[in-house]
């Protein structure tokens, strides 16, 4: 069988404190795996994931910005060209929110201003450890809506709740943003 060439390609950022769960959140979304040992990035790590929405065969290429700070300068580099993002913390640990302003601001550092309201989510991670949670979800949603997040979802890697929903709304979110939708009506 051959290769599915890809109609639309978007770049996405996954950014976020450090062991909030970003690499396992690709790792199960791609790979449908969980590693409890996984290792970050040494600055950045890049993957590919596949995705057929409304007759387009999409591909996102997910580019998980690594959290220390002496790679936030890297950030304006890794941001430019970016169609959609992903800010990630850890519903067991409320620092992991708590910097979510200067996460954004780092973010939108790199983009361009035609670039600044792209559409952005907010994801909490470890939902299966629910019962150790920290931040409930209606102030967890109160942050969504203060800082702009299009949407806001909870998520586990280990059992893959909400994994695909995540980048299906993401995706969904950004042909609307893009306005492919009309594009390809008026184009028929």
């Amino acid at each position: 069988m051959g290769e599915i060439s890809n109609d639309l390609v978007f770049k996405i950022c996954l950014f976020g404190d450090k062991n909030v769960g970003k690499t396992s959140l690709i790792q199960k979304s791609i790979q449908k795996m969980f590693n409890k040992e996984t290792k970050p990035p040494t600055c950045i790590d890049f993957a590919i994931k596949k995705l057929t929405m409304n007759s387009f065969k999409i591909a996102l290429q997910i580019w998980i910005l690594r959290s220390d700070p002496q790679f936030k300068f890297l950030f304006p580099i890794f941001t430019g060209g970016v169609s959609g993002g992903i800010f990630m913390y850890d519903i067991t640990n409320y620092s992991s929110i708590s910097n979510v302003e200067k996460w954004i601001t780092t973010f939108k550092e790199g983009l361009s201003n035609d670039r600044k309201k792209i559409p952005l989510l907010l994801v909490g991670g470890k939902l299966d450890l629910h019962k150790e949670r920290v931040l409930s979800r209606n102030n967890a949603k109160k942050i969504s809506k203060k800082y702009n997040f299009l949407k806001y979802f909870e998520c586990s890697s280990k059992t893959g709740q909400n994994i695909e929903k995540i980048f299906e709304s993401l995706t969904r979110s950004i042909l609307n943003h893009e306005d492919y939708f009309n594009k390809t009506k008026q184009n028929i």
